[in-house]
């Protein structure tokens, strides 16, 4: 699947828009790119139409009333906020201050968790586009032969994806 051109499989156009202004506000496009940019959105409807399918029901109703709580604060649905009105909603989500949706703070702490996965994730599964996530921090990826581990330590090499032809289906 080509996660630059590829339709939604799981969410509606709709709820892809809300989902896509809201990663943008938690990992924002700089001098850098941001989690869009990077395929966090196109990672998170993959994940939904497999291992996290169970979690649909919790992304429909908190995109849902995103909007919603977005037009009884602002007059206006989610998308159509400035940024800074898009962070006094998600501010609220996160610390669960919204009314009639007790799990506002779950599903905000879901989808952040969720847009750092794919900003990061190994790019076989939708994410971390071109590997960019990982040039961010300077990871190299799955070094094969690397005797010393790199974990917090700066290393010199490119990134290196696994290689998907590999990976066995379950």
């Amino acid at each position: 699947m080509d996660s630059k051109n590829s339709s939604p499989n799981v969410l509606t156009t709709d709820e892809t828009k809300i989902l896509t202004a809201i990663a943008d506000r938690i990992f924002p496009k700089t001098d850098t790119p941001g989690a869009v940019e990077i395929g966090a959105v196109h990672y998170i409807d993959v994940a939904l139409a497999g291992d996290y399918a169970p979690l649909v029901p919790l992304y429909r109703q908190g995109l849902r009333m995103v909007n919603r709580f977005a037009q009884k604060k602002f007059d206006r649905v989610f998308c159509l906020l400035t940024e800074a009105q898009k962070d006094a909603v998600l501010i609220d989500f996160e610390s669960g201050a919204v009314a009639g949706f007790k799990q506002a703070a779950e599903f905000f702490e879901t989808v952040r968790y969720h847009v750092l996965e794919g900003v990061f994730c190994e790019p076989q599964y939708g994410g971390n586009r071109d590997m960019i996530g990982w040039r961010l921090v300077n990871f190299p990826g799955q070094q094969f032969g690397y005797v010393d581990a790199y974990v917090n330590k700066r290393v010199d090499l490119a990134p290196v994806a696994m290689d998907s032809s590999k990976v066995k289906e379950k």
